[in-house]
């Protein structure tokens, strides 16, 4: 069964907001979290993200959004960060030196990660365990565990959660396993992993359709529901605002400016790039974002009309987009990209961009305010013809943005963990996930419910 969260009838309101202090200038906020814990009662939920990033990740993305949404809501919850030797071993040279805010929890890792393929599985599975130990001392002063859900992001905390008597597991899962990997070879074990967090987990929740399909394709009893990604659209449009034009952007009225910003990883069509950016000769093509393990080729580089800027603070990244004359993404038709539902479309509907897109899951759920293409040819016309955009759809766009909030993601997702959390007396014991029976709060919406076909 497949539930649509924002048919769940709300069930936990009533908390109060916080009063939050201020976030870093034109940044995301940075909450601090030890002096509300001395005001406010415990919440009826108590939330853990397992995460798949640090939480200054330079690439700000949903987990982080829909955590500071949570605060913003009065719903605490706690961010446990990958496991990263980067990071421990700030932790230990200078507590001090690196903002952390005290809801955010950093554990220390089992190996690094190029050293998993060379250490035999039972002395990793140990080293993974003496980890989870230690990280569920952690956890113990913040969190009652029978209480606790834990939203798992990567299915690399599967053998973490041994040691972690969570009673309520929820997979959140937002992308391909092979986005969560750190290493191509280290792709096989993921899978496993993944099937293991599977088997085990309670619910899930996804992003997409495809991402649905993959899951329930492994088990079709898993409670599962959709909740996508969104936009802060009242930030993002005041930072674009105010924020004046980066001087690295092509000169203003020179050419149309064709814009991409987010990670330049494995996923990146760089035959399409290379080819549209020839056959268009006339205008400029922007990279904003860090490459991954591969470098664009040469000869694209070369383009005199192609230029990459490299990462940028992610308090930026609104004046580049208002900068853009159109957006796009020129994703590889692959198993990634066709289940992913990319928060980049989102921030640039924020900013009432036309959109040019290769195909993306759920295409539908951007109510035709995307454009899609997948040749050459036909990427190219439809950038020429958004080029050319008056403006007209700008407002239905940047309505759609504010309809797609961070803070209604939030919301929607709080109404599903209402309706599956460890005070329903039904949920079934941690060590028969397989087996496990609908939750009865979860049965109770059935007929409210909107099934996916």
């Amino acid at each position: 069964m497949h539930v649509e969260p924002s048919q769940l009838q709300r069930s936990s309101v009533g908390l109060p907001a916080p009063e939050l202090p201020p976030g870093r200038s034109g940044g995301p906020q940075t909450i601090r979290t030890s002096r509300l814990r001395e005001v406010r009662p415990r919440p009826p939920i108590e939330l853990v993200w397992l995460s798949a990033v640090s939480w200054e990740f330079p690439l700000v993305g949903r987990t982080r959004m829909i955590t500071e949404a949570w605060w913003a809501l009065g719903q605490p919850a706690t961010f446990v960060q990958i496991p990263s030797y980067r990071t421990a071993a700030e932790k230990l040279s200078s507590p001090f030196r690196t903002a952390c805010p005290e809801h955010v929890v950093r554990p220390w890792p089992a190996y690094p990660a190029r050293l998993w393929r060379h250490v035999p599985p039972a002395r990793l599975l140990r080293g993974i365990r003496r980890s989870a130990r230690m990280l569920r001392r952690q956890l113990a002063s913040r969190v009652d565990f029978d209480r606790a859900v834990a939203l798992v992001v990567s299915p690399a905390w599967s053998p973490w959660l041994d040691e972690l008597p969570f009673r309520t597991v929820v997979y959140d899962c937002i992308d391909d396993p092979r986005v969560m990997t750190p290493r191509v070879d280290l792709l096989p074990l993921y899978e496993r992993w993944e099937t293991e967090l599977i088997g085990r987990a309670s619910a899930a929740v996804v992003t997409s359709r495809p991402i649905a399909d993959a899951i329930r394709s492994q088990r079709r009893d898993l409670p599962m529901a959709t909740v996508r990604n969104g936009v802060d659209s009242d930030s993002f449009r005041s930072r674009a605002h105010y924020l004046p034009r980066p001087e690295d952007l092509p000169f203003p009225c020179s050419a149309p400016v064709v814009g991409f910003v987010g990670a330049l990883y494995d996923w990146i069509d760089w035959s399409l790039i290379g080819r549209v950016a020839m056959k268009l000769a006339g205008f400029s093509f922007v990279f904003v974002g860090p490459f991954g393990s591969v470098a664009p080729p040469a000869w694209i580089v070369k383009l005199p009309n192609v230029r990459f800027l490299g990462h940028r603070p992610y308090n930026l990244i609104p004046a580049y987009i208002s900068a853009f004359d159109v957006c796009w993404l020129p994703f590889k038709e692959d198993c990634v990209t066709v289940k992913a539902n990319p928060v980049k479309i989102y921030e640039y509907l924020a900013l009432g961009k036309p959109v040019v897109s290769t195909p993306v899951a759920d295409q539908q759920s951007f109510e035709g305010l995307i454009a899609v293409g997948r040749t050459p040819d036909s990427v190219a016309r439809l950038l020429c013809t958004a080029a050319s955009d008056s403006g007209a759809r700008s407002l239905e766009r940047m309505g759609f943005a504010q309809r797609n909030t961070w803070k209604a993601r939030a919301i929607e997702y709080l109404d599903y963990l209402a309706a599956i959390g460890p005070h329903s007396s039904t949920l079934p014991a941690r060590e028969e996930p397989a087996s496990s029976p609908l939750p009865a709060r979860l049965a109770s919406v059935r007929s409210r419910s909107l099934e996916v076909e």
